[in-house]
């Protein structure tokens, strides 16, 4: 039986899912995730050596661990679950080589979305070599004075890749790339903060060059955080580093 009702009702649903958009993306919220990792020992003095060496510890005036990667974990991340402000990144990372160094020393990239973009700003030959376990690439690049080379990565890493100078050995940096934006890296305060990410449990992952992943807390399994996360900010608070962790 037919019922005009009903049907007027319809159509107005269908009206209000095309002018505001489905239910689920209009209700979503979004919460940050933010720390502080402090080093408890004694100030790390940087070794003086000949070559421009990027040390793999670094530690802040206020005890502050630099370089630490945090990064959701899920393989499967799906689109329509990033928040929309992320697509207003640039669509390239760049790293350069400057003062025979490797500048930033730890990057991390979005897949598909972006691409890396390698300069080299000295007046001499380098050849970055990229250590991927997923992606596939050639084994050097060559990038000569003043040139700049493209690299696209197919697949998000598992961790992040080493990239070394095969003609500067001491040249070494380190670059992650995932297939989502939520992830962060420690700057001289030992300070991160993952912004909008969606509400619920995820699980993050901890990682430095020096140990890869980094047991900080005891409840914390191989690098590994499990969080619920809520609207507004989810603050870890300071998270104290022993100097043993550093030496294994």
């Amino acid at each position: 039986m037919y019922r005009p009702q009903q049907s007027f009702a319809c159509y107005l649903l269908i009206c209000g899912l095309f002018i505001f958009g489905s239910p689920s993306l209009k209700g979503a919220e979004w919460g940050s995730l933010s720390g502080k990792f402090i080093y408890t020992g004694k100030p790390v003095k940087q070794k003086k050596t000949p070559f421009p060496e990027a040390p793999s510890l670094v530690i802040g005036s206020q005890g502050g661990i630099k370089n630490i990667f945090v990064h959701l974990k899920d393989k499967n991340f799906k689109d329509e679950l990033i928040h929309p402000d992320y697509q207003k990144l640039p669509d390239q990372v760049v790293i350069q080589h400057l003062g025979n160094r490797i500048e930033p020393h730890a990057t991390v990239l979005w897949q598909p979305h972006q691409k890396l973009l390698v300069l080299n700003k000295d007046p001499n030959l380098h050849l970055p070599h990229f250590f991927p376990i997923i992606n596939r690439l050639s084994e050097s690049i060559h990038t000569q004075p003043a040139r700049k080379k493209f690299i696209k990565f197919e697949h998000s890493e598992l961790l992040p890749m080493q990239i070394k100078c095969d003609i500067h050995p001491w040249e070494t940096g380190y670059l992650l790339v995932q297939n989502h934006p939520y992830f962060s890296i420690t700057d001289e305060t030992g300070a991160f903060k993952i912004k909008y990410l969606p509400v619920g449990e995820w699980e993050f992952r901890v990682w430095h060059e020096q140990v890869g992943h980094l047991l900080a807390r005891e409840d914390w399994d191989r690098g590994r955080i499990k969080i619920q996360i809520i609207p507004g900010n989810n603050d870890l608070g300071v998270i104290k580093v022993a100097p043993e962790l550093f030496d294994k």
